[in-house]
């Protein structure tokens, strides 16, 4: 049975144009993650697992992110600066 999903699998693979390689003979060649077009050995890199402190770290807003969100709640944060307050008055009248 699994010679035999191995035979159709190497059929997609080729219908799909997707080359396979051995990966007995691979396996030596990339160990710890590194590209294969790394020039010199020191430029490896190896990328830590994420972890749910980063993950919560994306979710936390900027200062302005926060600003605009809350400007958007209230509308009436971006005009009550330029209030005339000679209308108090009558806005109040007008909303009783």
């Amino acid at each position: 049975m699994a010679k035999m999903l191995s035979c159709v699998g190497h059929g997609m693979a080729k219908v799909l144009g997707i080359q396979l390689q051995d990966a007995e003979r691979n396996r030596d060649e990339v160990t710890r993650g590194e590209s294969v077009f790394l020039m010199q050995p020191s430029d490896t890199f190896v990328e830590e697992p994420p972890t749910v402190a980063d993950w919560a770290k994306g979710l936390v807003p900027s200062r302005k992110g926060l600003a605009n969100y809350v400007v958007s709640l209230f509308p009436f944060l971006n005009w009550i600066r330029h209030y005339n307050q000679s209308w108090l008055f009558g806005d109040i009248a007008a909303g009783v």
